[in-house]
């Protein structure tokens, strides 16, 4: 298992020993668990984004997902927020990562369940959340993505495997970050 952590920039929410410190320990310590889908059509090289129409993060690029909900489980629910945000019925999901997400103001933390996958059907739709469109992979950094979605980006495209927490602001831009590579 190989692990890194490259701070972009430090900004003290780390002991010695990597483990998380929150400064107010007061508020609220709940966490909302979610997903986020990567669609990826092999044949064009292409992958299924969406441009955020609404806040947090408007404007910013990322996949499809969302909030789990209490009771369903984690695929099923991401099954779920493809067919909503899509139109297309997903199949053989790919677990690419989990990661912690909490932004700075440290009143919004997930766990998210990164996944990919190439076997869908259907036709799509338009999107409630933003626009979908679809990107060459090989120019998707070119996009407005969300910081820590541009993170996950080589771990998905790869077939490989993360586990980690990143710090982001409220745009979503990483402000530092624990990555562990599970698998390459």
């Amino acid at each position: 298992m190989d692990t890194y952590k490259t701070p972009v920039n430090t900004i003290g929410l780390y002991d010695k020993t990597c483990n998380f410190m929150h400064p107010n320990p007061q508020i609220d310590r709940s966490l909302t668990i979610g997903t986020v889908c990567f669609l990826i059509n092999k044949n064009e090289k292409k992958v299924l984004l969406l441009d955020r129409a609404r806040s947090p993060m408007k404007n910013k690029v990322t996949g499809v997902g969302g909030k789990t909900n209490f009771e369903e489980d984690i695929y099923s629910s991401c099954i779920r927020e493809i067919k909503e945000e899509t139109g297309f019925d997903a199949k053989n999901l790919r677990l690419n990562g989990i990661i912690k997400t909490v932004a700075q103001s440290l009143n919004s933390p997930w766990i998210l369940f990164v996944y990919s996958t190439d076997e869908f059907t259907g036709k799509q739709i338009e999107c409630p959340e933003g626009k979908l469109f679809w990107a060459d992979i090989d120019d998707v950094t070119s996009h407005d993505l969300i910081g820590f979605i541009r993170e996950l980006l080589p771990s998905v495209f790869s077939g490989g495997l993360v586990e980690g927490t990143i710090i982001h602001d409220n745009e979503g831009n990483v402000l530092d970050k624990l990555i562990k590579v599970i698998k390459h």
